[in-house]
């Protein structure tokens, strides 16, 4: 692909987000997994302010995850270097990418803050920034959380090739190649440079967020953790199964550390835990539970695509789709009966159930029967791969993943 690489591609929901923001007077938290674009989207909120009038000299960015360790600067020396280039206050704007790594890095937020600056800063680690906000400047930031691209923002990265491939073929990269933005500006005819880019990406966040983060000794048991969630997206998962799994492979372990190690890879936002909820009570439910993967391009790169994880990898492209739009999403328990998915939100409320092929009659029935069983009348999907000829049953849509990516929410 040709004259995309360095640019900014436009991703206007954050863009909107940032903007609404500046009236805020809370301290702005951009966090998710590393290279899911939040450099860019701080980039573009930076060229925006100075297009709507804010002086250059009125906004201090500095990036660190691209500096070498030994230059990362202390907390006086951030502090200092801030100040040494603007009058720290009010209509000034201080950005700050990637500064976990620096020790009491919160207290120099807290003083630009309590200054009256508008800051922003972005960060990896979800426990990490979430804990020590929480700690510090409880009740006083906002948390927006960055995903990789949704197929519409896919498209518009793809959109120097549209012309040489139909959208059945792109909604296949996605699915394969994921979508985190640097990959999608990728030439998708460059397969083994893909792959080389998804495992660099894989271990940079891997090392750097979960093993040299926690100080992880087993790296064995780490590892296969990780490997045995990204083969199983989309199935019930038990945590005391899944220790007597590792056990059973020559990796003695315990439930709880089990636990503990698969919380350490959601921080580092690799996977994503979809909870039960149960129709009655709206309370979770203490049971197993499912986990996705933020980016399937990642998790395809590496265990590889097997004929039988077909259904997994659409579950997981819906599961981050709504998460993308809606935020929380979680598995919805009708008396015994799993519907895969609801968004159960202030301001929005839906059911979701996904199915590769509802071609069978059979199979069609056991898709919907779930949907059925809920009495309330909010919206129902039944997601498949394909187009089926029913659109509507009893006022369930049936609609295809492409089409529903596609459509307006």
């Amino acid at each position: 692909m040709k004259g995309r690489t360095n640019a900014l591609i436009p991703r206007k929901k954050y863009q909107d987000i940032m903007m609404k923001s500046v009236d805020a007077h809370s301290i702005k938290v951009l966090v998710g997994m590393r290279r899911t674009g939040k450099s860019s989207i701080m980039q573009m909120f930076r060229y925006d302010l100075i297009r709507g009038g804010v002086k250059d000299n009125d906004i201090y960015y500095r990036r660190f995850d691209n500096e070498l360790e030994q230059e990362l600067p202390d907390l006086r020396g951030l502090i200092d270097d801030v100040k040494n280039k603007m009058d720290v206050g009010p209509n000034k704007f201080i950005m700050l990418d990637e500064m976990q790594d620096i020790e009491g890095w919160e207290r120099a937020v807290e003083s630009f803050y309590d200054a009256g600056a508008n800051v922003y800063i972005t960060g990896s680690n979800s426990n990490m920034l979430s804990s020590q906000l929480a700690t510090k400047l409880s009740g006083r930031y906002i948390e927006i959380e960055v995903y990789p691209l949704t197929f519409r923002e896919f498209l518009d990265f793809k959109m120097p090739v549209r012309d040489e491939y139909d959208t059945d073929q792109l909604l296949d990269m996605f699915l394969r190649t994921g979508s985190l933005p640097d990959v999608a500006l990728m030439d998708e005819k460059n397969e083994d440079l893909i792959q080389m880019m998804l495992t660099g990406i894989f271990n940079t966040v891997y090392v750097k967020d979960v093993i040299r983060r926690n100080s992880i000794r087993n790296e064995t048991l780490m590892g296969n953790m990780n490997r045995f969630l990204m083969k199983n997206i989309g199935d019930r998962t038990s945590i005391r199964a899944a220790s007597r799994y590792m056990t059973s492979f020559g990796n003695k372990t315990t439930p709880e550390t089990i636990d503990s190690y698969i919380s350490m890879l959601e921080a580092a936002m690799l996977f994503y835990r979809s909870k039960r909820i149960d129709s009655k009570t709206k309370e979770y439910l203490v049971t197993s539970e499912k986990f996705y993967c933020t980016d399937l391009g990642i998790r395809n790169t590496m265990v590889g695509i097997r004929p039988d994880d077909i259904d997994g990898l659409l579950e997981n492209a819906v599961y981050m789709e709504l998460r993308k739009r809606y935020g929380d999403v979680s598995t919805f328990d009708v008396e015994g009966k799993e519907v895969d998915f609801v968004v159960w939100t202030p301001l929005y409320k839906a059911y979701y159930q996904v199915s590769v092929d509802v071609s069978d009659l059979k199979t069609l029935k056991r898709e919907l029967d779930p949907l059925r069983a809920i009495e309330d009348n909010y919206p129902k999907y039944l997601i498949t791969m394909n187009r089926h000829v029913i659109k509507d049953a009893d006022g369930i849509q049936i609609i295809s993943l492409k089409d529903w990516l596609l459509d307006d929410y």
